[in-house]
């Protein structure tokens, strides 16, 4: 996949245009979105307490200002991440999806930046970009439990619960290769189980978490009680 710096711009095709036409706003990247550009959502209201909001705004400017005199690579991916993520805090995905590409484009093999970008993608609501970059993140390290949630979460939030499973059942079998943990995975799975009202199947993964995390015996026995009712 090709990664280029992230640019906006107005389509206007000619006089015959309504205004309306004119006002389309359409990507021109060299990353290949999957989606329709111009269902995107560009940026959204979000709540945020007045301190809040001045903090990030604030915090937008320091790393635009540090930009602009940054040079070294380190210095460059450390400042796109931190602006993509402000922006995306501000509501402003479009300024969040520009940064992410800039960092991309330094860094194309960063599993945290593909794992944020495809957060950005979702609020976008550029579904198909956002699952190629979740899969993207576990592709980069197959062993990060956090990786199978957030694409589990992407597979909720479109409404595809075969999926969802799916990528539970994938998370636990390959993370079973690895040192890692897998009780992210299954404390995620078991609630999802819980959810779909699929209760004996979730109570097996939570008598297996109480095993992995004895110091958290009581409250998942508390859980198990609470679904026998």
């Amino acid at each position: 996949m090709i990664i280029a710096a992230g640019g906006w711009f107005y389509l206007n095709k000619g006089d015959n245009n309504t205004d309306k036409d004119k006002d389309k706003i359409a990507f021109n990247t060299g990353f290949v979105l999957l989606d329709d550009e111009k269902s995107l959502v560009s940026s959204e209201p979000v709540e945020l307490s007045q301190e809040a909001r001045a903090q990030f705004e604030n915090k937008v400017k320091e790393i635009k200002a540090d930009l602009a005199a940054a040079k070294e690579q380190e210095r460059l991916l450390a400042d796109y991440n931190n602006l993509a993520i402000y922006q995306k805090y501000l509501g402003n995905y479009r300024e969040s999806y520009d940064a992410y590409l800039e960092s991309l484009k330094l860094e194309s093999q960063a599993r945290v930046a593909w794992q944020n970008f495809a957060d950005v993608l979702l609020k976008m609501k550029a579904y198909k970009s956002a699952e190629m970059a979740y899969k993207k993140s576990v592709e980069l390290n197959k062993y990060i439990p956090e990786s199978y949630v957030k694409l589990a979460d992407y597979y909720q939030a479109i409404g595809d619960d075969t999926q969802v499973e799916a990528t539970y059942k994938l998370g636990l079998e390959t993370i079973k290769q690895s040192l890692e943990s897998d009780t992210l995975v299954l404390t995620a799975y078991a609630e999802w189980l819980v959810g779909q009202k699929r209760y004996a199947e979730a109570i097996k993964l939570y008598e297996e978490l109480i095993i992995k995390q004895p110091a958290n015996k009581a409250a998942i026995e508390r859980k198990i009680e609470g679904m026998k009712k």
